[in-house]
This record gives structure tokens, sequence and C-alpha cells, in this order.
């Protein structure tokens, strides 16, 4: 669905060859881990629930099956401590995942709640929050940290990207610094801000918190993002900083994804992305590119000699049933399906997907006639605001655009006449759908 959530995630080699596709009901964004075992932890969220990128599922890695779920609203509050992001719909923006085998802990990274979270494997149980603790409820203060050493070096992060674990136990970050607060009155704007690759060592057992490294806050606001970006660890005092989401608009930097900015507005945007490599505080290496960019990553171009396999891809794991309507309301016949509604309806291997141009609000339903039964499926129209954005480039200019997939797992064999119904009428597409 969009902006930015795919049905699952490839992986392939890089002459392009394919060996595995794996779906998830939920589908896949931002991030996913590699286990020693090869199995694969997929950030993901639960179909139909009204909420996204709330949820972690391990997959395992020959059959796509899924083996074990961690579900954040078992432990964190939906409606409480939210960055300026926040909304109902993506209420903790889960951008990166990162397993540590000497804890056994699963780390999250939560941009709509600035918050870093780390829970216990096994069960699933909270251990710890990095973030600034103001807004947070009475009960949640005990899985907080207080800041120790040198406090006026000392910054919380706020919508970070990317966390990870050093083999010390320091835990790492791009901290892109968004608002900078919890409170909208304290609000920092992007001219005054900056972004940073920040690594922090904790103690657990006593609850406190240290700044031991940061690199780019002296940099100022020409290195601020305040969306996407990446970190990663080398070797002790060998980092990449990436940041990757810098934009100015008409003069000013962009306090808001600058990818939000279409049509006119463009020719007054520039955008940058900074990609920096630092070896015991010495810059190394240092790209600028005219564009915003997710993740940079240091990548082999080669392959191990084994890993190169040959012969056809493997489609693994499953989309699961689309929730089907149990009511269909009896409505006047509308005759073809107006030309004004831009449909169109593409069969893939395993799903339907819907696309057309609907107002916000109106009631719209596909129905799927088979021998014996209709599969009726409401498709949703009401706009939601997002703030995100990471992957804004694929959203379409006509923010009326709507697309809705089906998945075909459930189907009995068979033809499946395709008629919709658009308020208070129903429509007869003229097309029919072999399964």
């Amino acid at each position: 669905m969009p902006p930015y959530h795919t049905t699952g995630l490839f992986e392939f080699g890089m002459i392009g060859k394919i060996y595995a596709e794996y779906r998830l009901p939920g589908g896949y964004h931002h991030d996913q881990f590699e286990m020693a075992d090869g199995n694969l932890l997929i950030l993901t969220q639960e179909p139909g629930r009204g909420t996204v990128e709330d949820m972690c599922v391990l997959v395992d890695r020959k059959s796509g099956a899924i083996l074990k779920t961690w579900d954040y609203q078992k432990v964190l509050p939906t409606n409480a401590a939210g960055s300026g992001s926040q909304d109902e719909h993506d209420w903790f923006h889960n951008n990166a995942v990162w397993y540590d085998a000497k804890t056994h802990s699963l780390t999250f990274s939560g941009r709509h709640q600035d918050a870093i979270i780390n829970l216990d494997y096994e069960t699933g149980a909270l251990n710890w929050i990095i973030g600034d603790p103001e807004n947070w409820p009475e009960d949640m203060q005990k899985y907080f940290f207080t800041p120790v050493g040198d406090l006026a070096k000392f910054d919380w992060q706020y919508e970070q990207h990317a966390c990870l674990i050093c083999p010390d136990g320091d835990v790492m970050c791009f901290d892109n610094g968004h608002w900078r607060a919890k409170v909208k009155e304290k609000y920092v704007p992007a001219k005054d801000n900056f972004s940073r690759g920040v690594r922090y060592r904790i103690d657990p057992k006593n609850r406190e918190i240290r700044q031991v490294w940061q690199f780019g806050k002296e940099r100022g606001a020409a290195f601020f993002s305040c969306y996407i970006s990446n970190v990663e660890y080398y070797g002790e005092g060998h980092y990449m900083v990436h940041s990757g989401g810098i934009g100015v608009f008409k003069g000013e930097y962009c306090n808001c994804p600058p990818v939000q900015y279409r049509g006119d507005d463009e020719k007054y945007l520039t955008l940058n992305s900074v990609t920096v490599e630092i070896k015991d505080e010495k810059v190394m290496y240092e790209m600028h590119v005219p564009a915003n960019y997710y993740r940079a990553e240091k990548l082999s171009l080669y392959c191990e000699e084994d890993q190169l396999s040959f012969g056809k891809g493997k489609l693994l794991g499953s989309l699961g049933v689309t929730e089907v309507f149990e009511t269909v309301p009896e409505l006047p016949e509308g005759g073809d399906v107006p030309d004004k509604y831009h449909v169109r309806l593409a069969k893939e291997v395993d799903r339907l997907v819907l696309k057309g141009t609907f107002e916000k609000g109106q009631m719209v339903m596909l129905l799927l006639e088979g021998e014996g039964e209709t599969r009726a499926y409401f498709v949703p129209t009401t706009r939601r605001p997002f703030l995100a954005m990471c992957v804004g480039t694929f959203m379409d200019a006509d923010d009326r655009a709507v697309e809705y997939p089906v998945s075909l797992e459930g189907f009995a064999p068979g033809s499946y006449k395709v008629s919709l119904i658009i308020d208070e009428y129903r429509y007869d597409s003229s097309v029919c759908v072999t399964v």
C-alpha cells in the first residue's frame, strides 16, 4: 500500500539474479536483519488493524513461513509521547531492527516516538528505552535512562534512524533531530537545528546513559535531515554517517521531507545527500549527491563462489487472505464504470490490484462474483497525512489516487466477474478474472 509499503523483499545478486522473493501478509517496510542461522527479522504491520510500522516478524529463510512475532502495541502506549510527525495511523514508525546475540535482545528505532526500544527476544518484554522521557506516562519512566558525564555535550536523539548495538554494548543511531523537543512550544526550526551520528554508552542496571561520540552537530543546518539517513559501525573509531534527506526550499532549510514539494515548487528546491566515512576522528571520505537517499551502504561488488547458484528464483511466504466484507448493499445498476474514476485492475501471480481516482470519503467496494460466491472488499478512500514520506517519489501526483491490493489466496479456482459499488450505484466493469 502507498506510500512505500511493499508485499515483501527480494534476495538478489549484483548482476540482478533473483534468488528469492519473501511475501508477508502485512508487507515489508524499512529494514530487515539476517540472523546467524540465515532466518530473517523483517519489519511489518498487522493488515487491517488501522496502524502501520509497529510489528516485527521472524521469517524462515528456506520456507518463508513466519516463525515469531513481536507487537509493539503490547509494550508501548500508542497515544502518548509522540514526536512532531506522529499521527494515530503511524504512531511508532519503526525504521530499524537490530539483534544483539550477547543480550539475546532486539533493538528497534521508533521515529514517531523519538525512542529506541529494546525487547527481550524470547518474551517480547520491554527492557529499556533511549530517548527524552518528557511527556511519557509515569508508569513508563522506569524504562528510561538518566544522562551522566559532561551534560553540556549531551543531547537526546529525536526522530532517529538506523539503531545498532556495538560489540561492547554501546548504542549508535542517526539522530535526525527533527523538532528536537517533545513539546511543541520548544520545537527547533531547521535553520537552527542539526543532525548527527551519535554513540551512547548505557548502564541498564543503574539506568544511566553517557554520550561518548558524535559527528555532525558541528556542521549545523547544512547537515540537517528531518527524515531518512543512516549510520554504520565498521570497527572501533571507524564509522559511516549518512545524512540523506537534506533540502533547501527558497533559501530556507527544509523542516519537512523535501519530497513533499511537488509541481512548480520543485524549481525552488535543492536536494543534497552527504555521506561521510570517519576513522579515528578524521574524515576519510565524503560524498555529496544532489538528491535524497534513504540509506548509504558499503557493499562488496563480488560474492563468494559458493553463494552463486543457478536456476529459477523461489517465491516464498504468503500474502494471507484479504479480509472480506460480509454485507453487500442492494443498489441500482449504474451501467459501465464512469471514465472519471480512471479505474484500472492489474492481475499478478498472487494478487489483484485495483487503482482508481476517488474523492475523500467516497464509499467504494470491489465485488468479485464467482460460481456460487461473491467476495466483497471495502476500499478505503479516507486520506491520511503521510508525515514520513521516505519514498515520496512514488506517491501519485493526484492525492485522490487510491490503490488497493487483494490477495488471491483463499479463492476457489474459476472465473470471477468484476463489479464496483461507488456511492449509491453498482457499476459493471465488463471484466472477468480467472483464478
